[in-house]
């Protein structure tokens, strides 16, 4: 079973502060307001030193198994994602341009 590294630790708690100092730097104005961007860009930068740091030695195996089918399954799956959001846009546009109308009131006098 797979357990948390201290880089996915490191990158969570990175993209959170970032995330969160973003939202609180929204409404600044002057040199602050782009502090948010500063700190997207030195994100990225660490998110991208971590991912491309080797996670250990090449293991000297004899026997490796390829896995080909791997591209079409990715592939089949991101068109399932997206053709899912899509048709949640769908239903949430025909949901709200649904054309309700108002019901009469009773009349008064009676």
């Amino acid at each position: 079973m797979a357990t948390l590294g201290p880089g996915l630790i490191i990158l969570a708690v990175i993209w959170i502060a970032c995330i969160l100092t973003c939202l609180i730097l929204a409404r600044a104005h002057g040199a602050i307001a782009y502090a948010g961007l500063g700190l997207i860009v030195a994100a990225v930068i660490v998110t991208l030193i971590l991912w491309l740091l080797p996670r250990g030695p090449a293991p000297d195996n004899l026997y490796i198994v390829y896995d080909y089918t791997f591209i079409p399954r990715t592939a089949l799956i991101s068109i399932c994602g997206i053709l899912l959001l899509a048709g949640f846009i769908v239903v949430a546009i025909f949901h709200l341009f649904d054309q309700r109308r108002a019901m009469p009131l009773k009349a008064a006098g009676h």
